[in-house]
């Protein structure tokens, strides 16, 4: 399958898993994704910047996908917040457990984008301003694509991965990458206040630190 990657000043010698910061979504890996307009608004704000075309072969490897269930949307949600605000998990030694075992036992986990601008949404979530449903029904109005992160020298193997093609992108190219990337934050923000009004008194909802509890 072919997948895109951004990268602020190009990619040096073997892919690995082990250069991106620990506080990403899915923790430590190789990020790639599935649609081009998200690793470009990665990287459109830097000179030295490069754009790959990359083609990924998964036969073989071991698999975490997060599905469009509610429970995979919610472990999806709950596995960002441990991985960028660990600190929070520090009492949640079951939750810990689970979402180490993640880090530890696959080769590829699979998961919606949850760049800065989706973010705001989870912000929203993780605070306590938004329940579980609304949570939900603004993933399914946010079309990002996937990220596909590579957590294992295995995955990241030539058998496995290989760069198509590396070029940086023109200044009419990156005037447009930032623009399109503005104008989502814009979208997004909306979307926060109508979801807040549309669910502000509904009922069976649950919230972030409810769904923690439970799920310890």
């Amino acid at each position: 399958m072919k997948l895109y990657h951004g990268s602020k000043s190009g990619i040096k010698g073997q892919i690995k898993p082990d250069l991106s910061r620990s506080m990403c979504d899915f923790g430590i890996g190789f990020y790639m994704g599935d649609r081009p307009e998200q690793p470009k608004g990665l990287i459109a704000g830097w000179e030295t910047h490069r754009f790959y075309e990359m083609e990924f072969e998964a036969d073989g490897l071991k698999i975490k996908k997060f599905g469009d269930t509610y429970d995979e949307q919610l472990d999806w949600a709950l596995y960002i917040a441990y991985n960028r605000k660990p600190e929070w998990y520090t009492d949640y030694k079951q939750l810990c457990d689970r979402y180490n075992s993640y880090h530890q036992e696959y080769d590829v986990i699979i998961g919606l984008i949850a760049n800065d601008k989706m973010f705001q949404l989870l912000e929203r979530f993780y605070g306590g301003t938004l329940c579980d449903k609304a949570l939900i029904d603004g993933l399914s109005r946010v079309k990002l694509g996937n990220q596909y992160v590579l957590k294992s020298q295995t995955a990241c193997s030539t058998e496995h991965l290989r760069i198509v093609s590396e070029r940086q992108m023109n200044d009419e190219e990156r005037q447009a990458v930032l623009a399109q990337s503005n104008n989502r934050a814009f979208q997004i923000s909306g979307l926060i206040g109508e979801l807040q009004r549309r669910y502000r008194r509904a009922e069976s909802v649950r919230f972030f630190d409810e769904i923690m509890e439970e799920w310890n």
